[in-house]
C-alpha cells in the first residue's frame, strides 16, 4: 500500500511540475492543438535513457578518435570502457527509441482524434517536418543521423495505424513478426543497389524499423501504459516484469541462434580474401541481431518501467531524467553541434575516453538545463518549432505557475 501511495505522489508531483510536450491544461484554450494529456513519466524517463545511449555511441562517430586514425594505441581501460558501453548500449538504445516512437505515434494519433481532427494528416505533417527540417540537414553533417530514418519509417507506418489499432491487442505484434521475417529478404534484394551509400543500411532495414515501431504500437495499446496515478502499482507492474523477463529470454535465444548459425553456415572467403556471406548466414545474422536488439530494448524498457512504478529511491533518481526526455530532439541535435564544435578541429587526435567523458559531461549539463528550462517553458526550443509547424500555429510556450 505504501509503495502504491508513494508512486502516486511521485507521478502527481512530476506531472504538476513538468507539463511539457503533450500539453498542459491551457492547451485546450488554443483551437487546433491536441487535447491536454497526462504525461506518462515512464515514457519520458525511458526516452531520456535511450537518447543518452544513442549520443554516447555517437561520440566516437561524429568525430573519429585518435585510436581510429591509427595514431594512438588503445589502453586496457579504453578497451574495457568502450567494450562495456557497446555491450550495454549499441543497437539497444536505438531500438528503444524506435519502440518509443511507435508508442508516441499512437498517443499523438489519439490526441488528434479526440479533438475531432484528422489524425493521419497531422501525423504526416509531423514526421514530414521532422525529416525535412531536422533530419536531412543533420544527415548532411553526420551520416549516422537517425531522424531521417525514423521519420521516413513513421510516414510508412501512419497509413497502417488504423489497422494496427483495431482488432486484437496482439495484432501489432503479429505485424512486427512478419516485418522482422522480411528483414533478410529486404537485405538480399536491396543491398546491391544501396551498398555504396552510407545511408543505404537504413533503407535496407526499413522492415526492421517498422517492426520495432509496431512493438511500440502494441505497448501504447496496453491499458497499463496510460493508467491513472491512482492505479494499483503492484498490479500494473506485472507487464513491466513480463517485458523484462521476455527481453532477457529473447536476447539469450538470439545469441544461441547466431552461435548455431556460425557452425551451420561458416564464413567463406573469396579469392581476394574478402568474406562472402551465404544466404543462410545472412538470414541468421540479420534475424539474430534483430532479436538481440529487440530483447535488449524490451529488457531495458521493462526494467525502467518497473523501477518507476516501485516508487522508491530508484524511481526518484530516474524521475530526474523526465525533463530531459521531453526535449530529446533539442538534446540530440545539440550533441552533434557540441561534438563538432569542441572536437571537430581535432579529429583523429582526441582519445576515445576523452570523447566519452565529453558526452557524459554534456548529459550532466543538459539534464540540469532541462530542469531549469521546464520550470519556465512547456517545450524544448526545437520541440516548440516542431510542434508549431505540425499544427500550423504557434504552440503555447510559457509554463503555468502552480498556486
Amino acid at each position: 500500500m505504501s509503495e502504491a501511495r508513494h508512486t502516486t505522489e511521485v507521478q502527481q508531483g512530476t506531472e504538476a511540475r513538468h507539463t511539457t510536450g503533450a500539453g498542459a491544461a491551457s492547451d485546450g484554450d488554443v483551437p487546433g492543438l491536441p487535447p491536454p494529456a497526462r504525461r506518462v513519466v515512464f515514457l519520458d524517463v525511458a526516452r531520456a535513457l535511450a537518447m543518452i545511449g544513442v549520443v554516447m555511441m555517437n561520440a566516437s562517430s561524429v568525430v573519429y578518435p585518435v585510436e581510429m586514425s591509427g595514431n594512438g594505441v588503445s589502453s586496457l581501460l579504453t578497451d574495457l570502457v568502450n567494450g562495456g558501453l557497446n555491450l550495454l548500449m549499441s543497437g539497444r538504445a536505438r531500438t528503444m527509441l524506435m519502440v518509443l516512437l511507435g508508442a508516441g505515434v499512437v498517443l499523438a494519433w489519439r490526441a488528434a482524434a479526440r479533438r475531432g481532427g484528422r489524425p493521419a494528416a497531422v501525423m504526416l505533417r509531423r514526421y514530414a517536418v521532422l525529416g525535412l527540417l531536422f533530419g536531412l540537414p543533420h544527415l548532411a553533417v553526420f551520416d549516422g543521423d537517425i531522424l531521417t530514418q525514423y521519420s521516413a519509417a513513421a510516414l510508412l507506418l501512419i497509413p497502417l495505424v488504423p489497422l494496427l489499432l483495431g482488432g486484437s491487442r496482439r495484432r501489432p505484434l503479429v505485424a512486427a513478426a512478419v516485418l522482422f521475417a522480411a528483414v533478410p529478404a529486404s537485405d538480399l534484394l536491396l543491398s546491391p543497389f544501396f551498398e555504396e551509400y552510407t545511408w543505404g543500411a537504413s533503407v535496407v532495414l526499413v522492415p526492421q524499423t517498422l517492426g520495432f515501431f509496431c512493438v511500440g504500437v502494441w505497448l501504447a495499446r496496453r491499458p497499463e501504459l496510460t493508467a491513472g496515478p491512482g492505479a494499483d502499482a503492484r498490479g500494473a507492474s506485472r507487464l513491466p516484469l513480463r517485458m523484462l523477463v521476455f527481453g532477457a529470454v529473447v536476447q539469450g535465444l538470439s545469441v544461441v541462434l547466431m552461435l548455431v548459425g556460425s557452425v551451420v553456415f561458416p564464413t567463406e572467403f573469396g579469392a581476394d580474401g574478402v568474406p562472402v556471406r551465404s544466404v543462410g548466414e545472412t538470414v541468421v545474422i540479420l534475424l539474430g541481431h534483430t532479436l538481440l536488439n529487440l530483447g535488449g530494448a524490451l529488457l531495458y524498457l521493462g526494467l525502467v518501467w518497473w523501477l518507476v512504478l516501485r516508487g522508491r529511491r530508484a524511481s526518484r533518481v530516474l524521475g530526474t531524467l523526465a525533463p530531459l526526455g521531453r526535449m530529446t530532439l533539442t538534446v540530440y541535435l545539440g550533441s552533434t553541434a557540441v561534438f563538432l564544435a569542441v572536437m571537430g578541429p581535432f579529429e583523429g587526435t582526441v582519445p576515445l575516453l576523452a570523447q566519452y567523458a565529453l558526452a557524459a559531461a554534456y548529459f550532466v549539463a543538459t539534464a540540469v538545463l532541462a530542469h531549469l528550462w521546464a520550470r519556465r517553458f512547456r517545450l524544448g526550443p526545437l520541440e516548440w518549432v516542431w510542434r508549431s509547424l505540425t499544427y500550423l500555429r504557434p504552440a503555447p510556450m510559457r509554463a503555468e505557475r502552480s498556486g
